[in-house]
């Protein structure tokens, strides 16, 4: 059974806002920690349109009260009330967006892992969407399988298996983690997701390889009919 090295979490950021692109601290290959910054923006202008924002909104509350205190006594009408409370509500939530853009501003690890590739740097000016960097975390490793669907009648999540690597030529041990939501009705193949359960020195994202099942019927029948073969 044919299979590739895939990490479990791996994370394509792109921009939110619009905005020059302060700091990128992390170079590829290097690592990081969860929660330290990734890309940070300048946001010298979106901050200044949320100070006046809520400025604005400030100041329409306090029409708003007025408004408010001089209803009690009718000396206002009741849509003038109407109207000084609408603009207090779209104030506010024009404010609101605004400080939600500066939680845009920077974007954190969220996980400890290490930089793939960066696609924009540190400099230019990004535009909403852009993509800026790939990150993955490598401290939890998957190996993901193809399967003859046939081998559904004996696989299970916890089989073990050994997986032989083409790149270093090394063999690890592993285990099935979860099998494929449905099968292939052209290949009648399976895809298989399993982790390794022992030491995975020199195991990088991305290298393939080939797993063997010692619970495989065709391999039982094999070391059936020839005792002296390994397992």
């Amino acid at each position: 059974m044919r299979g590739v090295i895939k990490p479990k979490d791996e994370v394509l950021f792109s921009a939110k806002i619009a905005a020059r692109i302060a700091q990128m601290p992390y170079k590829e290959g290097e690592r990081f920690q969860k929660g330290a910054v990734l890309v940070a923006f300048d946001c010298t202008r979106i901050r200044a349109e949320a100070n006046a924002a809520w400025a604005a909104n400030r100041a329409s509350t306090q029409v708003l009260r007025q408004s408010e205190e001089l209803d009690k006594y009718n000396a206002i009408g009741k849509t003038d009330v109407q109207i000084a409370k609408a603009k207090a509500e779209q104030s506010g939530a024009e404010a609101g967006a605004l400080e939600a853009q500066m939680r845009d501003c920077t974007i954190t690890a969220p996980f400890s892992g290490i930089v793939v590739e960066n696609i924009s740097h540190q400099h230019e000016n990004a535009a909403a969407g852009k993509e800026l960097t790939r990150v993955l975390n490598d401290s939890e490793l998957e190996m993901h399988l193809i399967a003859p669907s046939a081998w559904l009648s004996w696989l299970q999540p916890g089989s073990p298996f050994k997986f032989r690597i083409d790149e270093t030529a090394r063999s690890y041990e592993g285990k099935v983690t979860r099998l494929g939501a449905s099968v292939d009705p052209v290949s009648q193949t399976v895809r298989v997701v399993g982790v390794f359960t022992g030491s995975r020195e020199a195991v990088l994202p991305g290298m393939s390889g080939s797993a063997e099942f010692p619970q495989n019927p065709a391999s039982q029948r094999a070391a059936a009919a020839d005792p002296q073969a390994k397992p």
